[in-house]
């Protein structure tokens, strides 16, 4: 298996962010570092469900609102 290449990265957060992603990484199984590179593809990614979800509905509602307004 090839390595893969990483990064090594200083990172504060504030306490409260910081323990917002630890409880996450407890509830995901996953370590501080897995979660937060985990959050980060995401955020980052083309083709977040969320995202893709998230401007369809917007699409819709502006149309309903659209055809209200005539």
């Amino acid at each position: 298996m090839a390595p893969i290449d990483r990064q090594e990265v200083r990172l504060r957060l504030p306490a409260q962010l910081k323990k917002l992603a630890k409880v996450a990484a407890a509830e995901n199984e996953r370590s501080l570092n897995e979660e937060i590179v985990a959050r980060l593809e995401r955020s980052f990614g083309h083709d977040d469900e969320d995202r893709q979800r998230a401007a369809r509905l917007l699409s819709e509602a502006l149309s309903i609102i659209d055809k209200g307004a005539r």
